[in-house]
């Protein structure tokens, strides 16, 4: 049989799985080439870049895609495809490997930021059969503000237009903001759509506290 001739013939075999997977790829990337220009795009700003690093410490990513397919169900759902301008200033970009929870391409269009703290902090408050884990530490810890001026300045290396001035007054900028604070700036900083609502106070203090209230859990 033919499957017998390719376990017999290793170098053959390796050779048809390198074509397979070239053209796989082709039919992913040639299209790209194609799409139109998207919304202006601007570097992430020092608050969303923390959020950034936020997302990836937790492992966002594992769960969730950032990113609209071409595909008839993806646009029902999020709107128009994602264009491949949009991910131009954002280094890794993170377009996530599964979908075991929604996409979030498009989360300040679908549900306004006090429903993102509180789903962020208490899921099944808001979605019963959800999943997801609860992130209470994300409204308890502030920001420190070290580091992301010289992430801003590797970025600014790699070709990212960031002003010298702006890198200077990152540190300030974000020191003391709630780290749900900055990961939400991520998420609606990197929506083309950008219909996010107005921003709500950090989640710290009587705030955190009403929200321990209404969701009866502890922090």
């Amino acid at each position: 049989m033919r499957h017998v001739l390719l376990e017999r013939h290793p170098g053959l075999m390796a050779a048809l799985c390198v074509m397979a997977a070239s053209v796989g790829a082709l039919a992913q990337l040639l299209p790209l080439g194609f799409q139109e220009a998207g919304q202006e795009v601007t570097p992430l700003n020092a608050l969303a870049l923390e959020g950034q690093r936020l997302y990836l410490r937790e492992g966002c990513q594992q769960c969730h895609t950032r990113m609209v397919r071409d595909l008839p169900g993806d646009q029902a759902r999020h709107a128009s495809r994602d264009a491949v301008s949009r991910h131009l200033m954002e280094r890794p970009a993170l377009w996530g490997n599964a979908r075991q929870g929604p996409d979030l391409s498009r989360l300040p269009a679908e549900h306004d930021e006090a429903w993102q703290r509180l789903h962020l902090y208490s899921p099944r408050h808001k979605v019963a059969d959800s999943s997801m884990p609860a992130y209470p530490w994300l409204f308890e810890h502030a920001l420190s503000g070290e580091g992301v001026a010289e992430r801003m300045r590797a970025l600014q290396a790699l070709g990212v237009p960031y002003r010298d001035d702006e890198i200077l007054a990152a540190p300030a900028r974000v020191r003391g903001k709630a780290e749900a604070t900055a990961l939400l700036a991520y998420l609606q900083q990197t929506d083309p759509l950008r219909h996010s609502s107005a921003t709500a106070p950090d989640p710290t203090g009587e705030t955190l506290a009403t929200l321990t209230l209404t969701t009866g859990a502890a922090p």
